[in-house]
C-alpha cells in the first residue's frame, strides 16, 4: 500500500479516481493508527496513543544536532544520540527540549525508589531494594543500566524528634567503584547528622528515603 500524492487525478474519470481516493483513505486510517487513534472511536479519535521518533540528525551527514526553532514556535520535542564526548562509555539515544534560550535534556529516571527504615519499597521503577545494615541499602536494577557513569540523587528524613537532625541518602564510600556502583546495583548508605556546635555523624535507618538514578 502507497500513498498516491496526485489526488484527484485530474486525466482520469470518476471512476477510475475512486480506487485511488479509496487507496489513500485507507493509507491514512492504517500510518495514523501506528501511533495515534483514527477511526476507533469519539473519544479516542485524534489523540496519540503514544509518540515516537528517530534520533535528529543532521541529515545530510548524520550526525547528532539539534533542531532550530520554527517561525512563530516556541518549544520543540527530540530525541538525539549523546556523543562519545558527553557520554564517554555510552551513547545512546535521549530526549531533549529546546526553547529560545537553551537545548534542555529531559533525563529520563533509570531507576527510582522510597523507602522504609526496613529497606521496604513504598515506590519504585527498576529496581529492588534490601537492607544490610544500620543505614546500609543495595538498590538492585531489574534490568542493568547501560553504564556505571549514572547519577544518583538521593535524601532522606531522620527518625528523630529532634529538628535539627539531618539525615542524608548518597552512594556508598569506597576505594573503587567495582562493588558499589555497577550496572546491576548501586550500594546507598543513609547518615544522621545531629548534635550543636560539635555534631556526630553516623550510620542510621531513615523514618522515610529515596533515590532517583539518571543518565548513564
Amino acid at each position: 500500500m502507497s500513498w498516491n500524492s496526485t489526488s484527484p487525478d485530474g486525466t482520469k474519470s470518476v471512476k477510475d479516481n475512486n480506487p485511488i481516493i479509496q487507496a489513500n483513505t485507507t493509507y491514512t486510517e492504517t500510518e495514523m493508527n501506528k501511533d495515534h487513534f483514527w477511526n476507533i472511536g469519539a473519544d479516542e479519535d485524534g489523540r496519540h496513543k503514544f509518540a515516537q521518533m528517530p534520533k535528529y540528525t543532521d541529515g545530510a551527514v548524520a550526525t547528532p544536532t539539534s533542531p532550530t526553532l520554527g517561525a512563530g514556535m516556541d518549544l520543540a520535542y527530540f530525541s538525539r544520540l549523546k556523543t562519545a564526548i558527553e557520554a564517554t562509555a555510552q551513547q545512546d539515544v535521549q530526549p531533549y527540549a529546546r526553547n529560545a534560550s537553551a537545548i534542555m535534556q529531559l533525563l529520563g529516571i533509570r531507576a527510582c525508589g522510597v523507602f522504609n527504615s526496613a529497606g521496604a519499597l513504598s515506590y519504585s521503577h527498576n529496581c529492588t531494594l534490601a537492607r544490610t545494615g544500620e543505614g546500609r541499602f543495595t538498590a538492585t536494577f531489574t534490568s542493568a543500566l547501560p553504564s556505571v557513569n549514572y547519577v544518583v540523587l538521593g535524601g532522606a528524613i531522620a527518625n528523630s524528634a529532634t529538628t535539627n537532625d539531618v539525615l542524608t541518602c548518597a552512594v556508598e564510600a569506597a576505594a573503587s567503584l567495582v562493588g558499589i556502583k555497577t550496572v546491576n546495583f548501586v550500594k546507598l548508605r543513609t547518615v544522621l547528622t545531629s548534635g550543636g556546635s560539635t555534631p556526630t555523624r553516623s550510620s542510621k535507618d531513615p523514618l522515610q528515603a529515596y533515590f532517583v538514578v539518571f543518565g548513564g
